[in-house]
């Protein structure tokens, strides 16, 4: 646990590449407000400001700025606040060796797709034996009709791509710069952790709380990847993945719903308890994770420098 912890903080003490006092905290959240507001006014400029100003709340404004924060503005929000206010290399938010490695990311996306697939099965076994009858996790397989049209699989391609890039930016947040800025305050990575994960959920607005239970332990699994990692390549890359097959969901299954933890056909006639809801939120938010650090565990996949592989080469020599 010792080593665990260690290596943790391998990659939150990157923060001490630059400045960590709280005024350099505040300086960047109210930058990063900053760069969210200009984002917004510039969006206001071609939709029109009064429709927007007519039904203003203060309340969700604060909200928009908090989410903001997690999204494309935010992107550019953190890299200026490293160059003007932290005074650290921007890429200390990502990485130990502070390289971005997209290759790491389509690995992390590989390893995903597998693994849920997995938890899916479980899922099914799960609801079967509830409803004493054998049932998809996801509906049954029924793809809309268009789905092979060129622009349908246009549009498909775009959201790909619009999901990496906002997958990047919640874990620039989540799993970088809060992680880390926490992590001066907070001892322990297992409290901060689980802090990041209790924002992350409510930074999900728009979902009721079983599906916020859900990504709360989905944040436990990235977490646990990028401190393991030391970087945040291969949880980038699973939460693309995971973002990609709650889109692929609906499209491919009927009844199926954007992360929803099971098959609503599979209990039409049967009610699902706080416990179902509970067990699935467990299989959808942890054991894809659980399964993906089992493997790289057992393949020695995780991140190793080069340096350390030199020592690692010389020493079996």
């Amino acid at each position: 646990m010792k080593t665990e912890d260690n290596i943790a903080r391998a990659f939150i003490d990157l923060a001490k590449l630059g400045r960590t006092d709280w005024r350099a905290t505040a300086s960047t959240i109210l930058l990063s407000a900053i760069v969210s507001i200009i984002g917004t006014l510039g969006v206001l400029t071609f939709s029109g400001w009064t429709l927007y100003f007519k039904h203003f709340d203060a309340a969700r404004a604060a909200i928009s700025l908090y989410t903001n924060t997690a999204s494309t503005t935010g992107i550019i929000g953190f890299w200026l606040a490293c160059k003007i206010v932290l005074r650290r290399p921007y890429l200390s938010l990502i990485s130990v060796d502070l390289r971005f490695r997209l290759r790491r990311c389509l690995f992390g996306a590989v390893l995903y797709l597998p693994a849920f697939v997995i938890a899916a099965l479980v899922m099914s076994i799960y609801t079967s034996i509830r409803i004493g009858a054998w049932t998809l996790p996801f509906g049954h397989l029924q793809p809309l009709q268009d789905i092979l049209s060129f622009g349908r699989i246009l549009g498909m391609l775009g959201a790909w791509l619009g999901i990496l890039v906002l997958a990047f930016a919640e874990e620039l947040f989540f799993r970088g710069w809060l992680t880390q800025t926490l992590g001066q305050y907070v001892r322990s990575p297992l409290i901060v952790v689980a802090i990041v994960a209790a924002l992350f959920a409510i930074y999900h607005t728009h979902y009721d709380w079983p599906i916020k239970t859900t990504l709360f332990f989905c944040s436990l699994g990235f977490s646990a990847l990028s401190l393991r990692d030391r970087r945040l390549e291969l949880s980038i890359g699973a939460h693309t993945m995971m973002n990609i097959c709650a889109m692929m969901l609906p499209i491919l299954f009927s009844h199926a719903q954007q992360h929803a933890q099971i098959s609503t056909s599979g209990f039409v006639n049967n009610p699902v308890l706080i416990a179902d809801a509970v067990v699935f939120a467990m299989l959808k938010g942890v054991l894809p994770f659980a399964l993906m650090y089992w493997f790289l565990k057992k393949t020695n996949g995780w991140f190793v420098s080069k340096e350390a592989a030199s020592a690692i080469d010389a020493q079996r020599v």
